[in-house]
């Protein structure tokens, strides 16, 4: 069973049923089906409370808390000071949220589900969308 680590986007479009890349989509089915499973990082945790707050987006954290905890396919990985340490080996993504959540993925060494341009470019990990 693989492991990927949704950003923040990702997570919060599967969620809220917003339109999502065929292969992204496709394995979160698999997840929702037990066959995968889908990690996030605290860091898009913070960045959904933020988005929230701003009532840019329809689902705040307590909401995907509940998701992880109510599957065995979700879970969440804690910031911490490894990933920091591998965040300051990250040179091309420049925003801090986006660079912690890259460096969780190269950590652990999986992909991320992401649609994001600035972290499809980098050389330091894998995406998927």
């Amino acid at each position: 069973m693989p492991d990927y680590l949704a950003d923040t986007m990702a997570i919060v479009s599967h969620l809220t049923d917003r339109a999502i890349g065929t292969k992204a989509d496709q394995i979160f089915l698999q997840a929702d089906d037990s066959r995968d499973t889908i990690l996030i990082s605290v860091v898009s945790l913070i960045e959904i409370l933020y988005l929230s707050e701003k009532k840019r987006i329809n689902i705040n954290p307590r909401e995907v808390i509940k998701h992880v905890n109510d599957s065995s396919n979700y879970g969440l990985l804690s910031l911490n000071e490894d990933i920091v340490l591998v965040a300051s080996t990250i040179d091309d993504i420049r925003e801090l949220h986006d660079r912690l959540i890259a460096a969780t993925a190269k950590h652990y060494n999986i992909p991320i589900l992401t649609n994001d341009p600035v972290l499809e470019r980098s050389k330091h990990i894998t995406t998927l969308w």
